[in-house]
């Protein structure tokens, strides 16, 4: 039996496992609640010949494979017979604990490489991931990276973030990339428009890449090649989606009758002769003969991509969404789900006997003697040794009036001058000089495959823009999905490459909503990295509500796997940035965001720096000013606690003054991560509880930030207290930061007025 045969009954396997395990899901194991289970077998079903020669031939055992979501039956088919899955595991598909519904290399790290969850995101991560790899090489000296595969369905390309992704010049130098395209014409609800794959072809094209298409199968091919076979490709090539889809529906005869007969119901001769040797049910076969179902179309389009070694490759696959299945090309099978007749006929003509369900290859079976045969699948190489020394503090001298977007730029300038700056690599999407990287830069360089020349290396210039294999800083368009990719990206550099990397991303902090998609996906996918969003709330105050973040302390919050912080004081800056690089060379610690802001504060209002201060801020918060031991401090009649975060920290340290000269004595909290103070409520002695002494319960509490009220808003429920939460909770305004704080009520007046109301007027 020739190798291709053995192939074509692996591929018969792969696509009874994949739909029978999501049959088993749905209709034979437990389901107490009667929750429909779901799977996708229409959609696993349109990749299984792609996945059969990709994971039986082709791959190599340094290439990383990103599959699209709504195909992980099928991979965990594939990844089953490759013999990293037991049968018990199929058994488990989206169950508790079990295989994920989409690969996820957080929930599933044995056999995923990269997570595709979300529409579009995976696929570029992925991506990008591959500019990681050459990264690596360029600044380490690593051996050369192995392939990064990706296939993604043909509506997945509809995502903005793809094309966003494939503008970006570094991508189209990317030369161990391989797109693979699932065009089965078909999205969740409809069969997709006409003209939508020349535009993805126009999209790659211009981006730099190699396309290969696979259209027809070749058993098609050689009935186009005779006699009446151009009239006959020429129609088929000219049918719109719709049209063609609606052909693989037909009755058989009704299918002759469409190929030979024009709108004015006239016979083309040539077609019939052509056809007339043809049964009904091998012509029904013939017109769903697709390129993406042909395997040694496949295998051919693969070798010739290993021959491309100048740029990334894509191949569009043509298939059919539910190949050799039931419902084969219909327009609403994408959540369809095969009745138990209509899987005992799959069992039937697929040779799969009463009791061998889960039946892998017998391993007298040429099936196992050719798996025996490949490469291994790629295995995450260990962690290369590292001696990566973050201080956990600089000897930097800050301004006496700083901000604390001013003192991220102090910090990187520190850290260039140590021997951990090697691995960090910052990112930004077009606001590197506006976010305080300038003197980074200009110490550490652009980071570009190729080096290029500054056409003003002889003027002075604020940033010296200097592009070379050696820089570590990567400009990317204004695209802050591509930002949170690639960062996700970098930030797995240690799993995936064994290699450690510090990636710092910069944006505006109004425009981490614009990527939140983006930055979630990265956070699930099991990346670690710094994102400093600056400048956050109100700081930009004349530019209004554009430039200005109302949400973004609750995102902060909500968000998982990623701290966030809020510091008020350049020190506390220098302090979480430091303790945020030390978790990412470490193990265990989660990605951090701190939101920054480019308001001056006095520097003077901070304690002096000591190990209870820098225990405070890390933890989330620490006491500022203490109005315990004032004389006549009585918690239950004048005493009230002022919580403030980031630059709203000197309106509070004001406003206990100003309540001071009215009898009322207020001790300041500053907070320095709502989310760590949020988070260890769950603890058992929550830090809170330590933070704010016994003797202050019953103290009613104010609090304020430059942000959603919400974001503070659970202090008082904690504590069993009043609370007033101040903050801003509309839309930003144009003004001075004067006009502004006083408008949505977070000025000292303000946090003054709410403390008297909840003292009962004092």
């Amino acid at each position: 039996m020739s190798r291709l045969e053995v192939l074509e009954r692996i591929q018969k396997t792969v696509l009874w496992l994949s739909t029978y395990m999501v049959h088993h899901a749905n209709s034979i194991r437990p389901n107490p609640e009667g929750v429909k289970v779901g799977g996708h077998q229409a959609s696993s079903a349109s990749v299984v010949s792609l996945l059969t020669a990709l994971y039986f031939d082709a791959l190599r055992s340094d290439d990383l494979v990103a599959v699209k979501a709504h195909a992980s039956p099928a991979f965990y088919a594939a990844q089953y017979l490759r013999g990293r899955l037991s049968a018990g595991a199929l058994r488990e598909l989206r169950s508790f604990g079990g295989l994920q519904a989409y690969p996820s290399r957080r929930k599933n790290p044995d056999v995923v490489d990269l997570s595709t969850g979300s529409m579009g995101l995976g696929a570029v991560q992925a991506t990008f991931g591959a500019l990681a790899s050459r990264y690596i090489v360029d600044h380490f000296g690593t051996r050369t990276p192995g392939r990064v595969i990706v296939m993604v369905g043909d509506a997945e390309l509809d995502e903005g973030n793809v094309g966003e992704a494939l503008a970006e010049e570094v991508v189209g130098r990317l030369t161990n990339v391989l797109w693979i395209v699932d065009v089965n014409r078909q999205s969740l609800d409809r069969i997709v428009p006409d003209g939508r794959l020349r535009q993805m072809r126009a999209m790659f094209e211009a981006g730099g890449w190699h396309v290969i298409e696979l259209s027809w199968g070749r058993k098609l091919q050689k009935l186009f090649a005779k006699p009446g076979g151009a009239g006959l490709r020429t129609q088929l090539d000219a049918l719109s989606n719709v049209a063609y889809q609606r052909l693989l529906r037909l009755a058989p005869g009704g299918l002759r009758k469409a190929l030979v007969t024009d709108r004015e119901g006239r016979a083309d001769r040539m077609l019939d002769r052509l056809l007339g040797n043809i049964g009904d049910a091998a012509l029904a076969e013939l017109v769903a003969d697709r390129g993406g179902h042909d395997l040694r179309a496949i295998l051919d389009a693969f070798a010739e991509a290993g021959r491309v070694r100048d740029r990334p490759v894509v191949i569009f696959a043509h298939t059919i969404k539910g190949w050799g299945l039931p419902f084969a090309g219909d327009p609403l099978n994408h959540t369809a789900l095969l009745t138990p007749g209509q899987i005992d006929q799959l069992r039937g003509s697929l040779g799969i006997g009463e009791g061998a369900e889960w039946n892998g290859f017998a391993p007298d079976s040429e099936e196992a003697a050719l798996v025996r045969k490949l490469p291994p699948l790629f295995t995450p190489p260990a962690p290369r040794a590292s001696t990566l020394e973050v201080p956990a503090e600089l000897e930097e001298s800050y301004p006496a009036e700083c901000s604390t977007q001013e003192a991220f730029g102090r910090v990187l300038g520190a850290l260039s001058r140590l021997p951990v700056a090697e691995r960090i690599v910052t990112v930004s999407a077009d606001v590197a000089v506006t976010t305080h990287l300038a003197g980074w830069i200009n110490r550490k360089g652009v980071y570009f495959p190729q080096a290029r020349t500054n056409p003003f290396a002889d003027q002075p210039q604020a940033v010296q823009w200097k592009e070379s294999p050696a820089g570590q800083h990567i400009e990317l368009g204004i695209a802050e999905h591509n930002l949170f990719l690639l960062l996700g990206a970098f930030g797995l550099a240690r799993e995936l490459y064994g290699e450690t990397l510090l990636p710092i991303g910069t944006l505006y902090d109004p425009f981490v909503t614009r990527g939140l998609d983006a930055l979630y996906h990265a956070l699930y996918s099991g990346s670690r990295f710094i994102v400093a969003a600056t400048p956050s709330g109100v700081s930009l105050s004349p530019e209004g509500g554009a430039h200005q973040s109302v949400i973004t302390p609750g995102i902060g919050v909500a968000l998982p796997g990623i701290v966030y912080w809020d510091p008020a004081f350049a020190v506390e800056t220098e302090w979480i940035l430091l303790d945020a690089l030390r978790g990412l060379a470490g193990e265990g610690a989660e990605a951090a965001y701190v939101r920054l802001s480019t308001r001056t504060v006095d520097q003077a209002l901070a304690p002096p720096p000591s190990a209870a201060y820098r225990g405070g801020v890390l933890r989330g918060a620490y006491r500022l000013v203490d109005a315990r031991g004032e004389p006549g401090w009585d918690p239950e009649t004048n005493a009230v606690s002022l919580f403030a975060a980031g630059v709203t920290v000197p309106e509070a340290v004001h406003a206990a003054r100003a309540l001071r000269e009215r009898g009322v004595l207020a001790s300041v909290f500053a907070v320095t991560s709502p989310d760590r103070l949020y988070r260890g409520l769950r603890e058992p002695r929550p830090y809170l509880e330590t933070l704010v002494s016994a003797d202050e319960e019953g103290v009613p509490v104010v609090s304020v930030l430059d942000g959603h009220s919400h974001a503070l808003a659970f202090i008082g429920a904690a504590l069993g207290v009043p609370q007033t939460a101040l903050g801003v909770d509309d839309f930003g305004q144009s003004g001075t930061r004067a006009d502004l704080y006083r408008h949505y009520g977070i000025d000292v007046a303000a946090i003054v007025r709410a403390a008297q109301v909840l003292l009962g007027g004092l």
